[in-house]
């Protein structure tokens, strides 16, 4: 497995994604240096002297066989609310093991529900603080780590899908695309405080049939902004297949009675991300819904 870190976050992996752990309670057995940080280190030399010091909660991946003279495409991911920065773990195992490096980042605020869990605060202040530390972690990865610069990926779920689209959106020149998944377009009318530029970033929305805060309202109304804005979004639905809710702790009836409900992050909504982000990195069009899949690592163009 590749090798996973975690830096100033002793809690333990909460709210996995459906199709991928089934319980978060099932890694609760898992050995201590893998809770608190220190996964399977990755096959062969791993070419990492030491960890990036970001200085917040985060959750590091380092792809299996790293390897320091190539220069990964980065990937920034934000949790869906009432989830951690442990998040990050199981969407690389569907995304990719092999073509990224990935840092999970905490949400700012804590959840009502557990300590354990987190989401994100949604004033301007906090959408502007969090922008100041995803471009802090970006910064510090960058120079710890062999980073290709000019293709940082911002991605989410839920929540952390609206922020990666604000982000994304107010940077459009230091993003090389955006990957949002059952999340609306931010309502934040700053978001398109430089639409002119953010018409050349691509945005891949994807909605399972199961959101309730990303319906199809929401969808439509996503698709509107984008088209009167000129903004290069591509928008797909998948039909949800899971059956377990998001969060396992909750009874289901808190799943059908949440109006907010994110909805399922599908297995295929990863692999549709893997192939959206390889068809940027190789400046290819590679079909987001078709095989063969994208292979792991190749000597893709730089």
């Amino acid at each position: 497995m590749s090798r996973l870190h975690s830096f100033l976050s002793a809690g333990l992996p909460t709210s996995p994604v459906r199709g991928l752990v089934e319980d978060p309670k099932q890694m609760l057995g898992q050995d201590e240096s893998d809770r608190y940080g220190i996964g399977q280190g990755a096959q062969g030399s791993s070419g990492l002297d030491a960890p990036p010091s970001i200085g917040f909660p985060h959750r590091l991946f380092v792809p299996e066989h790293y390897e320091s003279g190539y220069a990964y495409p980065l990937l920034v991911w934000l949790h869906s609310d009432h989830s951690s920065e442990y998040e990050v773990d199981h969407v690389m195992q569907s995304l990719s093991l092999r073509n990224y490096v990935a840092v999970g980042l905490r949400g700012n605020r804590s959840s009502n529900r557990s300590s354990q869990v987190f989401r994100w605060g949604c004033s301007v202040t906090d959408y502007a603080l969090n922008e100041e530390c995803i471009f802090h972690a970006i910064e510090e990865i960058a120079g710890s780590m062999s980073i290709d610069t000019s293709r940082i990926f911002l991605g989410g779920f839920g929540k952390g899908a609206m922020l990666a689209q604000w982000v994304g959106l107010r940077n459009p020149e230091q993003v090389a695309g955006v990957i949002a998944c059952n999340g609306p377009f931010p309502s934040n009318k700053r978001a398109l405080a430089l639409w002119k530029q953010a018409r050349g970033l691509p945005v891949l929305a994807m909605q399972s049939s199961d959101s309730k805060r990303f319906g199809v309202d929401q969808m439509i109304s996503t698709m509107k902004t984008a088209h009167r804005a000129g903004l290069n979004y591509r928008l797909i639905r998948f039909e949800s297949r899971s059956e377990e809710p998001l969060d396992p702790a909750n009874a289901q009836s808190h799943r059908d009675a949440d109006p907010e409900f994110e909805g399922s992050l599908e297995v295929e909504m990863l692999r549709a991300a893997n192939r959206f982000m390889m068809g940027i990195v190789t400046g290819t069009d590679i079909p987001l819904l078709s095989e063969p899949e994208v292979p792991e690592q190749s000597s893709w163009l730089q």
